[in-house]
């Protein structure tokens, strides 16, 4: 298998609604990252679209917004991974030499998706009705209650989380949610499902993302970003499976990733996790080895994870800020971290970062973690 490199990005504003197809906002991505990569549209030669929500034919309507050259286009669904699983069937087609340049591309809504289940439903929608029994914010309130129990943690603890990765997202041009908000504002907001609050949930809208991975570095001059390592697991059987997640598996993924890729937890600069729920990126801080066990919340007040601190976590704003249009959601992690590797994202920017890594998750169990290294 041999390297792959992420040659261009691009992703259009994530929103709460849109009358644009999906399959349009795709190719507007898609475009975006082919003129950030200096690649003609005729060097690709493999699609692969992680589609959510959007019903049958996404990949070829994605190719349909381009010129028509014959290439293979393919689909694919991980639920909030599906943009990870889009990324990760591209590099694996370049890494094995089956094609010189894939583009990936995500799109597609959870708001459309749940509202079609729902539009079958005669009766009234209700949450668990258009979401399925295995609502998430309970399993990720009953994460935080352990967390409560076993290091003591206040229920205020998370609030951190959604403190600074809103000051992230209103400095991100294409996040969902652009304004801070104060610890106060945080600390008032409505129950969800307590002792989660909603502020502590991410949105869901509407919004594309696209990568361009070839064989060879960028050909537009930019700094060279590496995909240095690429692992994937799903859960294993463990006790509280039927509740929450397997608290495990970050843990188990990111030590392999490490190892691929040759380097150390300490040698992170830019983080992006699935951080759909605030306490999702406390445990998967300290799950990358970032901060001991118990001991996030009490770094991030110290600034640790904050832009311009040891290491960045979420500095796009992260799901909560960024927000969580389900098929772009993965890619939209390496944009990011592309951009912040390259030294492109203005006053959000991380000084000197050279290293990323990205953390995504999907229900049922889907696990990703990719190292990204950018070489001059």
């Amino acid at each position: 298998m041999r390297d792959v490199y992420i040659s261009g990005v691009g992703m259009t504003p994530i929103v709460s609604r849109t009358q644009t197809p999906a399959h349009v906002q795709g190719g507007r991505a898609l475009r975006s990252a082919l003129a950030d990569s200096g690649v003609d549209w005729s060097e690709v030669g493999l699609l692969v679209v992680g589609a959510v929500g959007t019903g049958m034919s996404s990949a070829p309507l994605v190719l349909h917004e381009m010129a028509w050259t014959g290439i293979p286009a393919v689909a694919v669904e991980n639920a909030s991974a599906t943009g990870t699983a889009a990324f990760e069937q591209a590099r694996q087609a370049v890494a094995s030499g089956r094609v010189e340049t894939a583009a990936a591309v995500g799109i597609g809504s959870l708001g459309s998706l749940l509202m079609s289940r729902a539009a079958q439903d005669e009766r009234a929608p209700d949450l668990i009705s258009v979401s399925g029994m295995a609502v998430p914010a309970v399993s990720f309130a009953l994460m935080k209650q352990a967390r409560m129990h076993r290091y003591g943690e206040s229920a205020d603890a998370a609030l951190l989380v959604v403190e600074k990765n809103l000051l992230n997202a209103s400095r991100n041009p294409v996040a969902q949610r652009d304004r801070a908000l104060t610890m106060d504002e945080l600390k008032s907001a409505p129950m969800l499902v307590d002792p989660l609050r909603r502020v502590e949930s991410c949105p869901i809208g509407d919004g594309a993302a696209a990568a361009i991975l070839t064989s060879s570095g960028s050909a537009s001059g930019q700094r060279t970003v590496r995909v240095a390592a690429a692992v994937a697991e799903t859960d294993k059987w463990h006790g509280a499976g039927a509740f929450m997640p397997d608290l495990g598996v970050t843990g188990r993924v990111s030590a392999q990733a490490y190892e691929q890729a040759g380097i150390r937890p300490g040698q992170l600069d830019i983080v992006e996790v699935h951080e759909a729920f605030s306490v999702e990126e406390l445990q998967y801080i300290e799950d990358l080895g970032l901060a001991p066990a118990g001991q996030a919340p009490s770094l991030m007040t110290d600034g640790e994870f904050h832009i311009g601190g040891r290491v960045a976590v979420s500095p796009s704003g992260g799901l909560i800020g960024r927000g969580h249009p389900g098929g772009a959601t993965g890619l939209a992690q390496f944009v990011e971290i592309t951009r912040q590797l390259r030294g492109g994202c203005g006053e959000r920017q991380h000084a000197g970062a050279r290293i990323g890594f990205a953390q995504m998750i999907g229900a049922g169990g889907v696990n990703y973690a990719h190292v990204l290294i950018g070489e001059d």
